[in-house]
């Protein structure tokens, strides 16, 4: 999860919401890092985990990620959860709760039938996760309240 914090802190200094993903494969083996791209590349597709998620079947050469994992700063939304599961992902480790966009993982009573082949795992570093989330949206605000001002 440290890697994943320090893929965050990248997405923190250009300006991005500040979720990083780290994928190893089964012995362990950092096989691709990301960080959000949203607001420089203006689409939605530029989460964290999918873009993590890309570079990691380029890596190995197919889309098959049997045997891997993703750790990642913030819960992951339906649509990045589509993706861990359409990916073969085995596992997911999350820090920080999402209660706006997340699926609800630390709720497996929700999605039981969904995730059920999936290893889910909550709450690692989760201060940290919360803290760096915490720092760039306090940041956003002051920015806005600044901007009314003028």
């Amino acid at each position: 999860m440290g890697k994943a914090l320090l893929q965050a802190n990248i997405g923190l200094k250009y300006d991005e919401v500040p979720v990083g993903a780290v994928i190893v494969d089964g012995a362990g083996k950092i096989i691709a890092r990301a960080y959000n791209k949203i607001e420089s590349e203006q689409c939605q597709l530029a989460h964290a985990e999918a873009r993590a998620i890309k570079k990691a079947c380029k890596k190995i050469g197919g889309w098959r990620l049997n045997g891997c994992r993703i750790y990642v700063t913030l819960e992951p939304c339906l649509m990045c959860f589509g993706l861990i599961k359409l990916s073969r992902l085995e596992g997911v480790v999350f820090g920080a709760q999402s209660n706006l966009f997340g699926i609800g993982l630390h709720d497996l009573e929700n999605i039981k039938n969904y995730a059920k082949d999936i290893n889910i795992v909550s709450g690692i570093k989760e201060k940290e996760c919360v803290e760096i989330l915490k720092k760039f949206f306090n940041s956003v605000r002051k920015k806005r309240k600044e901007k009314g001002k003028q």
